[in-house]
């Protein structure tokens, strides 16, 4: 599964009975720092977590949004025909073991990199 290749996966897990695949998601941001060395994906989950936390709950907060770090980035390409971002995630290791983003929809990219870890998990109401 995807989130087992990102590090800091554990507070995901924890909200998940099984963590969906990112199919059909809202990607509110991708953005690239340190001179394209590390990329930032912000998207939002399919569904709302089974687990969520009781400040969530008490907020009425309905979706999971999730921000994704790469770094050492060694390739980076992408497109866009649409300015809302949706499309399906996919998370791989390829054969020299760098970290693969492909993602397709509305906004296309490919992202290889050394490593990914998850940044931020929040909840909102959308």
């Amino acid at each position: 599964m995807w989130y087992e290749i990102l590090e800091r996966n554990y507070f995901l897990i924890n909200l998940y009975e099984n963590v969906p695949e990112l199919k059909d998601v809202r990607i509110s941001g991708i953005s690239i720092h340190d001179e394209g060395r590390i990329v930032a994906i912000t998207f939002d989950m399919p569904r709302y977590a089974e687990r969520p936390l009781k400040k969530w709950k008490d907020l009425e907060d309905n979706t999971v949004s999730v921000r994704v770090d790469f770094s050492a980035v060694h390739e980076l390409s992408l497109a866009a025909s649409s300015i809302d971002y949706k499309g399906d995630i996919e998370v791989f290791k390829d054969t020299e073991e760098l970290i693969v983003i492909k993602i397709t929809g509305t906004v296309n990219a490919l992202i290889k990199a050394e490593s990914g870890f998850i940044q931020s998990v929040t909840s909102y109401l959308k």
